[in-house]
């Protein structure tokens, strides 16, 4: 019962890590293997969860519920929201952003009595996290492992113009879920809390989330960030390590490895078409699987940056939708899916269209 119990709680892993002993059946993992994989978007995925984690810790999301507090409409407040999942997600992953501020609005709109809205402002974050995180490798799991192959001016120039094409969408999507619910007025009674961190912590994550960001911008070797991380936390702040949620860092591990064993069965079905394939299979089993996957047996680094980040934005299979699913109370859950699958849909079309033009 408790195996079960903890296979359910962990299930992205879980499945990452039978997917991974399927693919030692194919091939073996050596030594050789090992030190091929993307140790740099797999380091970066690390010291992002330690560096949430420590941010978690220090509450340093409750100045987020403080500036949401000074809206007195609906409307206004999923914005502000939205505005901030899509500013946030480029630095701390789509997966992050939702999973901290998702709580924080939720939250909000249990104290203001209007939690039936939660299913509608849990879609509008997804899909601002997922919009905005194209445009940097740290904005998703995906683009972590894929950036390395393409170099940093050329991941900046493919994904700007999906990253800019999906404003709009975004702003579309407030009227859409919350029709004339948009201009009612919300009432605000109770104190938003005081950051109970201590502030010199604070700071310090707010660097690693900074020096993060360089080092996805490959400004820094994975191994020096690597051992800095480590020594720094291990003398500051060791109780990190027990708070941090490694679900995502070791289904990335496993996929990658998974993706190195099965490499000599997809590498001829990977040489033609790679776009369309990739944007199928993103939205059958979402961009992480996919990237894994494809970074270790495609010859075409650009076509599957593209097809990862168009697949996810239609899926409720992304890492960010399965979060917010997760997050969410059971009688939430249904509202949700029919809700993001709408908003989702429009910037999946958005997506391609901006594929046929660019090219």
């Amino acid at each position: 019962m408790r195996i079960k119990a903890f296979i359910t709680k962990h299930l992205v892993p879980a499945v990452s890590l039978a997917v991974m002993l399927l693919s030692f059946s194919v091939t073996l993992p050596t030594g050789e293997m090992i030190v091929s994989l993307e140790w740099s978007g797999l380091v970066l995925g690390f010291v992002m969860t330690l560096t949430i984690a420590g941010l978690r810790k220090e509450g340093i999301m409750n100045s987020l519920g403080r500036s949401a507090s000074v809206f007195s409409h609906l409307g206004a407040m999923a914005a502000f929201f939205a505005v901030m999942t899509f500013i946030l997600s480029p630095f701390i992953t789509s997966l992050f952003a939702v999973s901290s501020i998702l709580p924080l609005a939720a939250s909000m709109l249990e104290k203001r009595e209007r939690k039936e809205e939660i299913p509608a402002f849990a879609a509008i974050i997804t899909l601002s996290a997922i919009a905005g995180g194209t445009i940097l490798p740290a904005g998703s799991w995906h683009n972590m492992l894929l950036h390395m192959t393409l170099g940093d001016a050329s991941f900046l120039k493919v994904m700007l113009p999906y990253f800019l094409a999906s404003v709009p969408v975004i702003a579309i999507s407030i009227p859409l879920l919350l029709g004339k619910r948009i201009t009612e007025r919300i009432y605000i009674n109770e104190n938003i809390e005081e950051n109970a961190g201590n502030k010199g912590m604070r700071m310090l994550y707010v660097c690693f989330a900074f020096i993060t960001l360089l080092s996805s911008l490959s400004l820094f070797r994975w191994i020096d960030i690597l051992i800095f991380t480590l020594a720094i936390l291990l003398v500051f702040d060791r109780s990190v390590f027990l708070k941090a949620d490694y679900s995502a860092f070791l289904s990335m591990l496993f996929l990658s490895i998974a993706g190195r064993c099965f490499s000599p069965l997809l590498s001829q079905f990977l040489q033609n078409g790679l776009l369309w394939k990739g944007i199928v299979a993103t939205e059958i089993f979402g961009g992480l699987p996919v990237a894994a996957f494809a970074e270790a047996a495609a010859t075409d680094p650009v076509s599957i940056l593209k097809a990862v980040n168009i697949g996810s934005a239609g899926t409720v299979l992304s890492l960010p939708a399965l979060c917010a699913l997760k997050m969410l109370k059971k009688e939430d859950r249904k509202t949700f899916a029919i809700k993001y699958s709408a908003i989702s849909i429009i910037l999946l079309a958005i997506f391609i269209a901006v594929s046929a033009i660019s090219g």
